[in-house]
């Protein structure tokens, strides 16, 4: 932080033409270094967007041929338990006589060559049973016992006749073969499909026959070589030029049925990085492997559910960007030294008629007001410059009116002063007036000059926008005291006021507009019997007034055009102004004129505040 301020600092004191120069420097620098990261960025995301493409194709049409040959298999498979002559060979079998087990054998053999036989995925097809393994030995041979104890007869069994498909094994691993661990052979690692055959057939004559009760279901296993997955996978991995290319299949979130990475061997349970990328039946991720980013693109197989994946680091997906990356840096060179050589031509040009105004003044402050500065040009710094030269010329103009506003200055406290004055005298001649009118014997008049004067005095002294409802009240008294000596007693006012808000804070004068509304409007057409009720009460903590008269009453559509503010009404409109700018909008004025009832108005002017100044009344 102490590094930027000294910075900032030092970049505030520069002279005008560096700041200048560093200015359009770091402007242009910075121009070029969003559009090349934006160039880069949008190449990179499309290069991906088709790498991801293009790998999808691949998972897909490969996915597709292999769900094509394993479901041939499958179709195959499943024809199986209802062939005729497999359904006699295993019932006539004596599974005690060799030379039985030997003819069945044979029998058995050609029952699958026929079906499997012209299948070159299959690479090994047999049928087992508790007592011997039917079927070509040729490429591999499965022990009955260890068969039997092993996941792929457990599941057999379990399905109870479904097809399954058992995901790559090892061979040594799960028939107990322990010399052949050490030995390399090419049926070591091997994926398999298994049925319990429940053999079942019909005779030329249509009777139906099933193995008997008791004998045993045999097992059909067809094994395969993993390679028959890869195919597709090494293909594009040579084509794609992709260095780090790794691909793989997945049968669930533990185990491996083939993979192109030799740290993650067939059968081994699946990388964490991967189980966790691999969420749904196909998609496109990018995850984070040690540092690395690498785009993993994966769909699952239709028959079998396994997932295949191919994973490209994205180094190698962005590889030839490198080209581009060195071409923006070169850019971005030659755009900086463009940049510091028209800055400096630029602020030359700027900063010498700167540079004359800056010499002129230092000449203006010793008095000399004469200098001028020649003019190079109309433009913006031409026109200064002749700014600069006629406000040269005004100079001297501009001190003598100085001088002048100085003396208008003076005049205008003392004319203040004056009418500071006037309100008093006003007061005092009103008060001379009272005496004159008692000495006169003129009660009444006396009592209406003072209650004038009165007036005057309290709205004279308070110069805030508010007091407290005690002084606004005496004060609407001294009014109607008025009025109601010039309208000869027509009307009469009655008050219901809590005394608990005597000494809320009210706006100046805001019952004084309603009173004269009634006196005027309301009781125009009646020569006595008129009533004017003020009443004030608290409802929730909001301080409310009612101003209601017995008078002539106004129409609906008169109100609403007074409140639209169609129809000028000074007195209603400044009180619910002045109460809107001092409690909130939420409160303000609202007329109602019940017909032939009169007219009331309600005022709610927000939250009791009480009032700390009450203004005296003399």
């Amino acid at each position: 932080m102490r590094q930027v301020k000294y910075m900032y600092q030092k970049f505030l004191d520069s002279s005008f033409r560096t700041k200048l120069m560093l200015s359009y420097f770091l402007l242009s620098g910075f121009i070029v270094l969003i559009l090349g990261f934006v160039y880069f960025e949008t190449s990179a995301r499309n290069i991906t967007t088709n790498v991801t493409d293009s790998v999808t194709s691949v998972l897909r049409s490969n996915n597709q041929l292999l769900d094509n040959k394993l479901t041939a298999i499958q179709k195959t498979v499943d024809m199986i338990p209802i062939d005729h002559d497999l359904l006699q060979t295993i019932m006539n079998v004596d599974t005690t006589d060799s030379s039985s087990l030997l003819r069945a054998d044979r029998s058995i053999t050609k029952i699958l060559y026929r079906y499997f036989g012209n299948m070159e995925e299959v690479y090994a097809s047999q049928i087992m049973t508790q007592n011997y393994a039917y079927g070509s030995t040729d490429r591999m041979y499965i022990p009955v016992k260890p068969f039997y104890s092993s996941p792929l007869a457990t599941t057999a069994v379990e399905a109870e006749g479904a097809t399954q498909w058992i995901p790559a094994y090892s061979y040594a691993d799960t028939f107990h073969q322990q010399d052949l661990k050490r030995g390399s052979y090419e049926f070591s690692s091997l994926f398999a499909v298994v049925k319990q055959l429940h053999l079942t057939a019909l005779d030329d004559a249509g009777t139906f026959h099933t193995l008997p009760e008791g004998k045993e279901k045999p097992i059909l296993i067809l094994n395969f070589r993993p390679d028959l997955l890869k195919g597709g996978f090494e293909d594009y991995a040579a084509r794609s030029g992709f260095a780090h290319l790794s691909y793989g299949m997945i049968h669930d979130k533990n185990g491996m049925v083939m993979s192109s990475d030799r740290q993650q061997q067939v059968g081994e349970p699946v990388a964490d990085w991967l189980k966790d990328a691999i969420t749904s039946e196909q998609g496109m991720k990018m995850v984070n492997v040690k540092g690395q980013s690498i785009l993993l693109v994966y769909e699952a197989m239709k028959t079998t559910g396994w997932v295949s994946y191919i994973a490209i680091p994205m180094e190698d997906v962005l590889g030839h960007l490198s080209t581009i990356r060195t071409y923006t840096v070169f850019f971005l060179g030659f755009m900086m030294l463009v940049a510091v050589i028209l800055a400096y031509l630029l602020s030359v040009y700027i900063s010498k008629p700167i540079t004359d105004m800056k010499q002129a003044m230092k000449v203006m402050e010793k008095g000399h007001f004469d200098i001028r500065i020649p003019v190079r040009g109309y433009d913006e710094l031409g026109d200064l410059v002749i700014r600069f030269n006629q406000m040269n010329e005004k100079i001297k103009d501009l001190i003598e009116e100085n001088y002048k506003s100085r003396l208008r200055a003076k005049e205008s406290e003392l004319m203040a002063l004056n009418l500071q004055l006037n309100p008093h005298f006003l007061y005092n001649t009103l008060t001379t007036m009272y005496w004159i009118a008692l000495e006169h014997k003129q009660h009444e008049l006396g009592q209406l000059i003072i209650s004038l004067a009165e007036m005057l005095q309290i709205t004279t002294r308070n110069k805030n926008d508010t007091w407290s409802l005690e002084t606004d009240l005496n004060w609407l008294e001294k009014y109607i005291y008025i009025m109601q000596n010039r309208f000869e007693d027509k009307f009469t006012v009655e008050y219901d006021i809590d005394p608990i808000l005597l000494q809320v804070e009210v706006p100046k004068l805001f019952l004084q507009p309603f009173v004269e509304n009634s006196i005027i409007h309301g009781f125009a057409e009646m020569e006595s019997g008129g009533l004017i009720r003020i009443t004030a009460w608290i409802e929730k903590q909001l301080v409310c007034f009612k101003v209601e008269d017995n008078g002539l009453g106004i129409q609906e559509e008169h109100i609403r055009r007074i409140q639209a503010g169609e129809i000028r009404s000074t007195g209603i409109k400044n009180v619910d102004r002045r109460v809107r700018l001092l409690y909130g909008m939420d409160y303000g004025v609202t007329l109602h004129s019940p017909a032939g009832k009169g007219t009331f108005v309600l005022i709610r002017i927000g939250e009791i505040h009480r009032s700390n100044q009450m203004t005296p009344i003399q």
